[in-house]
Parts: C-alpha cells; sequence; structure tokens
C-alpha cells in the first residue's frame, strides 16, 4: 500500500496516513488524538471523487481537500456520512464550499439522527468543552513529569481549537437520504450504500464496492473497543453477519488502520460474546456492579490484547466497562 502522511497547517490533531486500497480507492487513516478525527475513504470514478466521512472539525477536512489535489484533479460529486456522530460529519461543510455541485448522502435513519440528536450535541460540546479545557488545564498545573506536562499541553490546545471550531460550524446535512439500499452506477465502478441493520447507530451505512472487494463500515467496526452509547449491542452481531455474507477482502473502518476479514470475525466475537455473558450474569439476577467485576475477567484472555493495539489509546478496559453498562440497560 502506498503511503504518505500529511498535516496542513494548524490542523493540530488532523493528521492522516493516505494510503492505496485498491485502484482508485485511498482510506486517510486519522492517527489517534485527544479530539478523535474519523478515517475518510475516497474513491475515485470516471467523473469525480466520492468522500467517505469528514471527521470532527472542518479544519480536519481542509487537510484532505487539500491532500485530494496529490491524488486527482476531478471534483468530488458525493460527500457520505456513515452514521450521525460528530466526529463523522462534522467536516461537511467544507465540501459544498470548495465543490459547489457536492451532494451529501446518507439514510434516512441517519439524517434524522442528525436532526434530532447530532444539531442538539453540538451545543452540548460548546457548553461542555469549557469545563474539560479547566480540566486540562488543572491537570497540567498539577502535572509533575515533562512527558506529562508535553500531553496535557498537547490535549490543551486540540481543546481550545476544537471549542473555536465547534463554536463556528455551519452543520451540512445530507442533502441526499436513502431507505435501505443506493447504488451508484459509474462506467468504471459500482458503489452499493447499504443498511443492514442496527449497530453502532440505528442507521450504520455501510458502502461497498463489489469490483474492488473493499468495505467500508463507518464506527460498526473499527481498531479499538467500539462506543456503544448510541449502539444496539443486542442486534450488533446479526448486523456484521449480514456484511460478512458481502465478497470483500479489504474493511475501511472508521477509526484505525485497514483490516481483512479475519478481524470482522474477531470484532463480531467480542460483541457477541460480551452480550451474551452480560445476558448469562442478568439471567443469574446479579447487579450491575457484579456484571462490571465478571465481564471482563471472563473476556480478557480471548480479547484484551486483541483490541489493545493501539496501546493505551482507548483502553480495552474502559471500553468494556462501558459496553457492558450499555448493555445490561438493554437486557435487563
Amino acid at each position: 500500500m502506498d503511503c504518505c502522511g500529511h498535516e496542513g497547517p494548524g490542523s493540530g490533531d488532523a493528521r492522516f496516513d493516505i494510503k492505496r486500497v485498491a485502484d482508485g480507492v485511498h482510506v486517510a487513516v486519522a492517527a489517534p488524538a485527544y479530539k478523535v478525527n474519523s478515517n475518510t475513504a475516497i474513491i475515485e470514478s470516471d467523473d469525480g471523487v466520492i468522500i467517505v466521512d469528514t471527521h470532527s472539525k472542518p479544519s480536519a477536512a481542509r487537510v484532505i481537500v487539500e491532500r485530494l489535489r496529490d491524488i486527482t484533479p476531478k471534483p468530488v460529486r458525493y460527500v457520505v456520512n456513515t452514521h450521525f456522530h460528530w466526529d463523522h460529519w462534522h467536516g461537511n461543510e467544507v465540501y459544498p464550499a470548495a465543490y459547489p455541485h457536492a451532494e451529501i448522502v446518507t439514510n434516512q435513519l441517519t439524517r434524522e439522527a442528525m436532526l434530532r440528536k447530532g444539531l442538539k450535541r453540538i451545543q452540548d460540546h460548546v457548553r461542555q468543552v469549557p469545563d474539560e479545557i479547566a480540566k486540562l488545564e488543572a491537570d497540567l498545573a498539577a502535572a509533575r513529569s515533562a512527558a506529562e506536562r508535553e500531553r496535557h499541553e498537547a490535549n490543551l490546545r486540540l481543546a481550545r481549537s476544537y471549542l473555536a471550531e465547534v463554536k463556528a460550524l455551519r452543520p451540512a446535512l445530507p442533502t441526499i437520504a436513502f431507505e435501505r439500499t443506493l447504488k451508484l452506477y459509474r462506467r468504471d465502478r459500482e458503489i452499493q450504500l447499504l443498511h443492514l441493520g442496527r449497530a453502532h447507530t440505528e442507521g450504520d451505512v455501510f458502502v461497498y464496492l463489489p469490483k474492488e472487494k473493499v468495505v467500508i463500515t463507518g464506527d460498526a467496526v473499527i481498531g479499538w473497543t467500539p462506543f456503544m452509547g448510541d449502539g444496539y449491542p443486542e442486534d450488533w452481531a446479526t448486523t456484521l453477519d449480514r456484511l460478512a455474507e458481502l465478497d470483500f477482502t479489504h474493511i475501511i473502518m472508521g477509526h484505525g488502520d485497514v483490516a481483512g476479514r479475519d478481524w470482522l470475525r474477531t470484532f463480531r466475537a467480542y460483541v457477541y460474546d460480551m452480550v451474551e455473558a452480560v445476558r448469562r450474569e442478568v439471567a443469574a439476577g446479579a447487579t450491575l456492579e457484579e456484571v462490571k467485576q465478571r465481564v471482563p475477567a471472563k473476556l480478557a484472555p480471548t480479547y484484551e490484547k486483541a483490541f489493545s493495539t493501539y496501546g493505551d489509546y482507548r483502553p480495552w478496559r474502559t471500553g468494556v466497562l462501558g459496553n457492558i453498562e450499555r448493555t445490561y440497560a438493554m437486557v435487563s
């Protein structure tokens, strides 16, 4: 895979490795950071480019627009949002500004979630990030080592720049919405947009390139422990089973490096085993606190190492507790 890192002026955490996945298909893999950015898939066709997901803020999307010019002179025609979470669509506004004919596409469920929950969360961020900044300032003041100080300083910079951007956001909502399937046929490529069921959110969109055998999953599959706060743990594994029925060799995930089918098996097994373990505990009358002690201990030998590829970033032990809480609330 070709690869070249790039950091735009003032992009802060918007660092991406651009990798070629197939002919005319690239991914900008976002470096793990305090204010997380999603990966972006770049699909080139005979008449233009399709972008999948636009990061947590406009400045990050601008880094991609700048990098695109090195890849192709063609304009962006479509932007696809895989789900309504802030780190996948807050950069939307950049594309119609740079490419006036660009359409933003998602499914109806995701567009509704953006309106119902996403817009409100922008205001929540405006209110909450100042407290985050105050905590980081206190952590910085209490830092004991140069390394700790450096880490808090970097995080503080990102939090401050994120707050400035989120206050100025002009959220660009999707202009095209579909129900279950939307197929785009180009002279050289077929692009399928699929809703396979509930997983990370109620409306996850998968993008499938049958000829290239590539699937783009958003956060329904990622390289670390999934966030389930808006998720459907009981449906998730079944949705991934439908995904597994497609013929593909490469997975462009919402976060983390490009993966293969083996990672899908591991990720699906984790979700399934976690839900089943919580279900058994609930059936036996266990309290949430008991479940949070027993289930991680049971799953750790199989999954802790697999979900720690990114070191201390999004640690499995913390993530699994959140997953257990969400599942417990839904099964009890």
